[in-house]
């Protein structure tokens, strides 16, 4: 029995050891924190190419005869010549049309090409000696050059050649001085000028300007926006007798102020995606012009120093959305101004004069 005894407690103790092993040399999991660093990330910005981008306009636009206007010639009483008493305000401005051809060109991001060309034609069906009816007004073509130094400063040139067949040449620096879009005045451009003149025929008569313009413009209450220009020239002319500023006494230069003031505003009619039907209001000083010197002619007075014309323009137009880049309009309109007599102390004769208009615009 004491045999069995110490048999069995041998193994308990053998087998308590081997226990005792496993546990000591049982394995002891080691968690470990992986770190992943992020690689940089370098974002590659490809700038798209320059396109050229632009537009052409055309309009062409009718007026019809101005309300009251002296076209018709009266004759004396022994009908051999025209009545000297007759009204003759406004006489030939009437039955007119105007062919307007628009373009601009973004040539690079700096540098952008405008250029418009202006086809005026008689519509009256006789020309007549007396009333000069029937003579074509001429054209008159404008390019403009502008080259934007920074975001304040442009350059501009511009080249005129006028229906009357004179031409004129500027140069101008266009610095802007304020913008606040929705202000009551959103903008302010200082512009100074140098501008030079000919004559059609070339034959010396010319003029050269210093000039200083001041451009701006706003928006009003109600929706109306507003602009304009205040010019501030000083005129020199080749010819001392340029202007007769006395009955007898001339000068070859002068200083003018010239003040221009547009109002406008649109009512929207009727629109959908591709239509909009608009009533239009346009109206103001174009322009009020202050010389330093009245105008004489052989010793006679024959215009103030000071002189505006005022008016007022209203029309509906229609836009129709034919295509993204194809836009086509029309509508009809009237136009009411102090069209013949200008001078400040005698300004009269407002009256209407009708017009119509029809054109397209292509983006590119």
């Amino acid at each position: 029995m004491k045999k069995l005894a110490l048999l069995l407690g041998s193994l308990l103790v053998v087998g308590a050891t081997a226990s005792a092993k496993e546990a000591v040399v049982a394995p002891v999991e080691v968690s470990k924190e992986v770190v992943v660093v992020a690689e940089p990330v370098v974002e590659v910005v490809v700038e798209e190419a320059f396109r050229p981008t632009g537009y052409i306009g055309l309009e062409y636009r009718a007026y019809g005869e101005t309300e009251g206007h002296g076209d018709k010639i009266v004759m004396n009483e022994q009908g051999s010549t025209p009545d000297t008493t007759q009204d003759t305000w406004n006489r030939g401005a009437n039955n007119r049309a105007r062919l307007q051809t628009t373009f601009g060109i973004q040539m690079t991001e700096k540098s952008r090409l405008e250029g418009r060309v202006r086809d005026y034609t008689n519509l009256e069906s006789k020309s007549d000696s007396v009333t000069g009816l029937g003579k074509a007004y001429g054209t008159e073509t404008r390019l403009r050059y502008s080259y934007k130094h920074n975001d304040v400063l442009t350059s501009r040139l511009q080249y005129r050649d006028e229906e009357n067949d004179s031409q004129n040449f500027e140069y101008m620096l266009k610095y802007t001085a304020y913008q606040n879009k929705d202000g009551l005045l959103s903008k302010v451009v200082l512009a100074p000028s140098l501008y030079h003149s000919t004559a059609a025929d070339n034959g010396g008569d010319y003029l050269n300007t210093i000039g200083l313009d001041i451009e701006y413009a706003g928006n009003l209450p109600l929706g109306f926006t507003w602009d304009g220009t205040l010019y501030l020239d000083q005129n020199f002319y080749n010819k001392s007798d340029k202007i007769q500023k006395g009955a007898n006494s001339t000068t070859d230069k002068e200083f003018v102020v010239t003040w221009e003031m547009y109002l406008y505003r649109t009512f929207e009619l009727y629109s959908t995606e591709n239509y909009n039907l608009d009533f239009n209001f346009e109206g103001g000083y174009d322009a009020y012009g202050f010389n330093q010197y009245a105008r004489y002619k052989d010793g006679i007075k024959t215009a103030d120093k000071n002189s505006y014309s005022l008016y007022t323009t209203l029309n509906v137009s229609l836009k129709y959305q034919l295509t993204p880049s194809v836009s086509l309009n029309g509508g009809v309109g009237a136009e009411y101004r102090n069209w013949d007599n200008t001078d400040e102390s005698s300004a009269n004769d407002w009256r209407w004069q009708p017009f119509a208009f029809a054109g397209m615009n292509v983006k590119f």
